[in-house]
């Protein structure tokens, strides 16, 4: 890995940029006037794809602006001087713009561009289209909204999330039928990518191939990392996505590696060899160039210092969507990195321990504090991986998983009558999430977002979940994956060697062991709808009927929540048109 200067760092995230209002003078920094004048010049010499291979995006919007990103084609690039104008207008004829700048696409950056707008001409919560121009040829036209102002009584706003989009594992025609919904923006929860392209514990269906610089079968290289997000960013419908909304983007572990934390994957049961600092930097590096997030690079501050995620968008007084990042501080895997440490198992006495940390202590205070202090109607807690407790019982281990007879056996042992299904999640960490939801019980309209688990799901939160009695200080909503396999697809449970049950079996064993569980479903891809209003939300989770071929599949409806304001609750709606067969064959 290069060094990098302090003085250079803010170029490997954010180009420089000369940003202006139309009407003001154009800063001497973007050039001669006559020179300026014909950046935006259009010719119609090239194609859009041929000049901008990855089309444009934008994220992270304030009241008066928002970021936006694009990547110029290296030969493009270079004719041009690395020299990208860029404008916004009210309107996709840019017949008057509204604001204009000059940037540049960098061999250092991987020819990306990316800058953050915030002009006096652009009005609080406004859809305005954006386009970038290189060489006479222009990029196709982007969409966002800016934020509110500060305080505004917003009557309402819908925005969607989605996680968990492994290329090689299906098409992403629920992308397709998200880009044409009616939102004001789009949530992006984590696994953009997967740095895995031949994992069978991910990629059973290998429905696309993705070929690594090297020839290798994961990133671990800037290169790689690099050439993933350049394949993930060529799908059209990823692309449409990207156009029509703001995207507002964290990441999970795939980002890195499977079941990360800090600076170790986990590609072996040897925490010593795990430690990888040099890919974990390579990691935050590229995602740093390609995601939306206003977030700006400093590889100074190392593997876990060089990008910090969390953040708090503010929607007026009617939400606050509040971001963590549950990767980069958290504590090792309580019981040991083996399959059945992690997976399908009865715990340990670490497992407990106060000292174990998800957040971070630094980050765990400041989420405390914009959550305990938020002061709009509805507090979203954006999150990684779920927060509920998610427990089998034995009753149902032996006859639903018999291949995991010394799982049970084992959890018997200890006097124990169920066992964890995945300590990659908040079980992991049952100390700080009792502490956590115990600091929330007076905070009103809590609701967590969630995605990695590839399956839709729905329940209440409290600080003890072995106690039903105990009044929920929140909502916890699940999205499953855009393509990711889900336990049906699965032969495994994701990690391998053991076969998944029936769904509808699954289903009924999950919720009969965790009684906080209002809904769980993980047959089927797609994404969920939020519209947000002072007197509740709606939460519509829907899926397509297939991931596996390119045509355009039927989206269905499979359950609409009511979420109430004041007291949480959590009631259906809708419980869906059809049931879903084979739903991503």
């Amino acid at each position: 890995m290069p060094q990098v200067s302090r003085r250079s760092f803010l170029g490997l995230s954010f180009a420089a940029a000369a940003t202006w209002s139309v009407g003001e003078a154009v800063p001497a920094s973007a050039g001669a006037p006559r020179e300026v004048a014909r950046l935006f010049e259009l010719r119609g010499a090239r194609r859009a794809a041929e000049v901008f291979p990855q089309s444009v995006a934008s994220g992270d919007p304030s009241p008066d602006g928002a970021v936006l990103w694009t990547r110029v084609a290296p030969d493009a690039a270079g004719a041009a001087g690395g020299r990208v104008a860029y404008e916004i207008a009210a309107d996709g004829s840019f017949g008057t713009p509204l604001v204009r700048g000059v940037t540049t696409a960098a061999a250092g950056r991987d020819h990306t561009v990316k800058v953050r707008i915030a002009a006096r001409a652009l009005k609080p919560w406004t859809m305005y289209h954006y386009r970038f121009i290189v060489g006479g040829t222009a990029s196709r036209t982007g969409r966002f909204r800016t934020l509110p102002a500060p305080g505004t009584a917003l009557p309402g706003l819908r925005f969607a999330y989605i996680s968990c989009q492994d290329y090689t594992n299906g098409h992403y025609t629920a992308l397709r039928h998200l880009a044409e919904e009616d939102l004001d923006f789009v949530v992006h929860l984590g696994d953009y990518i997967y740095e895995t392209t031949h994992d069978s514990s991910f990629q059973g269906a290998q429905v696309r191939e993705i070929a690594l610089p090297g020839g290798a079968t994961r990133a671990e290289t800037l290169e790689q990392y690099r050439a993933l997000y350049k394949t993930y960013r060529t799908d059209p419908d990823l692309q449409r996505l990207h156009e029509r909304f703001a995207m507002i983007q964290i990441w999970d572990d795939h980002e890195f590696a499977n079941d990360s934390y800090g600076a170790y994957d986990t590609d072996s049961e040897d925490e010593a060899a795990n430690h990888a600092p040099d890919r974990k930097l390579a990691s935050v590096r590229a995602w740093s160039e390609y995601s939306t997030a206003g977030a700006r690079f400093d590889p100074s501050g190392g593997p876990t210092g060089a990008l910090t995620i969390y953040r708090t968008l503010n929607f007026g007084g009617l939400m606050d969507l509040v971001l963590t990042d549950e990767r980069t501080y958290r504590s090792r895997p309580p019981c040991g990195l083996g399959l059945l440490d992690k997976y399908a198992t009865g715990g340990c006495p670490e497992r407990l321990s106060p000292a174990r940390t998800m957040l971070g202590a630094r980050q765990r205070d400041w989420f405390t504090d914009q959550i305990t202090s938020s002061t709009a109607t509805w507090k979203v807690w954006g999150n990684e991986v779920m927060l509920m407790q998610f427990k089998l019982l034995d009753i149902y281990l032996g006859s639903l998983f018999p291949q995991m007879d010394a799982a049970r056996k084992r959890a018997a042992s200890d006097g124990r009558l169920s066992v964890f299904m995945n300590l990659d999640q908040w079980d992991g960490f049952p100390a700080e999430r009792t502490r956590l939801l115990t600091a929330f019980r007076d905070v009103a309209n809590l609701v967590t977002i969630t995605g990695d688990l590839h399956s839709f799901g729905a329940g209440y939160l409290r600080p003890d979940f072995d106690d039903p009695s105990q009044d929920p200080v929140g909502v916890a909503l699940l999205g499953g994956s855009v393509t990711s396999s889900n336990f049906v697809e699965m032969a495994t449970l994701g990690q391998g060697g053991l076969i998944v049950p029936p769904e509808t079996e699954l289903t009924w064993a999950l919720r009969g062991s965790n009684p906080h569980l209002a809904y769980f479903n993980s047959a089927a891809h797609g994404y969920v709808v939020m519209d947000v209003a002072p007197a509740g939300i709606t939460a519509t989770m829907k899926a397509v009927r297939s991931i596996r071929t390119p045509e355009t599949p039927e989206l269905l409806t499979l359950r609409t929540f009511r979420l109430g304001e004041g007291r949480p609750s959590l009631s259906t709606v809708d419980r869906g048109t059809r049931r879903l067969h084979n739903a991503g064959r």
